[in-house]
């Protein structure tokens, strides 16, 4: 349990730090609010997992279900707004 966990938490960081990078200053406040907090909520849980905590059902539901969302995303992450609003 607590290997997939880690997988988890590893791919909602990735998709994080993706999305972070993709970021332009144009960017919202609460989406580059969201993305900061996921991003440091799964450098969070992997910290933990190296420590030695280990999940509960409910928090790897949780986790994975955030994983899948964040895989599930848009695929041209640019967060920019161009102004144009045809």
């Amino acid at each position: 349990m607590q290997i997939l966990n880690l997988l988890a938490a590893a791919i909602v960081l990735a998709g994080g730090v993706r999305a972070i990078n993709h970021m332009c200053p144009g960017t919202a406040l609460p989406i580059r609010a969201t993305w900061l907090l996921l991003t440091i909520g799964a450098a969070a849980v992997l910290l933990a997992g190296l420590a030695g905590g280990h999940p509960t059902w409910p928090d790897l539901a949780l986790h994975w279900g955030i994983a899948a969302l964040v895989c599930a995303g848009p695929r041209g992450l640019t967060f920019c707004s161009t102004g144009d609003k045809s």
